[in-house]
């Protein structure tokens, strides 16, 4: 137990007196044409990047919101039965139980829709 301290209070002091590496105001007056072209080259992509990822993210909100249709279509099983909501609880118990795994799926893609490789 002594040991686990030694070596977490001595992982803390090497992390925690780590300086602070500042620029130098020359060389930000130096390199700040080359970072605004780079910036105006990559614009363009990156608008492409954040629509996809966009459209990517609604897709997740929309798995989301499907999660909530699995209690739903319990609900218009059991309770609604009597009044004829039987196929309606289970296209939305299908949808919901399929919800999770299309979540999972979503997420797992996000990173690639941000690269521009994949959305829709």
């Amino acid at each position: 137990m002594k040991r686990l301290i030694l070596i977490l209070l001595t992982a803390a002091g090497v992390f925690c007196t780590i300086p602070e590496t500042r620029a130098e105001p020359v060389s930000m007056v130096v390199l700040a044409p080359v970072a605004l072209e780079a910036a105006k080259q990559a614009s363009p992509y990156v608008i492409t990047a954040l629509q996809n990822g966009g459209r990517q993210l609604l897709e997740v909100g929309k798995d989301l919101g499907n999660i909530l249709r699995l209690p739903l279509g319990v609900i218009q099983i059991t309770l609604g039965l009597p009044f004829g909501m039987l196929g309606n609880g289970l296209d939305n118990l299908t949808v919901g139980f399929f919800a999770p795994f299309q979540l999972i799926g979503d997420i797992l893609i996000l990173p690639v829709t941000f690269l521009g490789v994949g959305g829709g």
